[in-house]
């Protein structure tokens, strides 16, 4: 993500989620404060995640560009093989 609003609201986001969610849920009563932990862990996880990709999307696609040049390669040495 290459707009710079875009990546600090998506950060912001991914901060102010989590704790949020917790609190809502809590204040409701939907969920016990036993599992308030594993479910932080999961968002902030996923969060992490989340960000590792956007942070680093160029580098995903050409990772990915070159496993599918591998693949044409490979498809293509099969096909002279046959």
């Amino acid at each position: 993500m290459k707009d710079q609003i875009s990546a600090d609201l998506l950060a912001t986001g991914a901060k102010v989620a989590p704790p949020a969610v917790v609190a809502t849920a809590t204040a409701v009563g939907s969920i016990n404060p036993q599992s308030i932990l594993v479910w932080l862990t999961i968002v902030y996880t996923l969060s992490l995640l989340l960000t590792n990709v956007v942070k680093h999307w160029g580098t995903w696609m050409a990772w990915f560009d070159g496993r599918a040049e591998d693949l044409r390669r490979f498809w293509a040495w099969i096909r002279r093989r046959g």
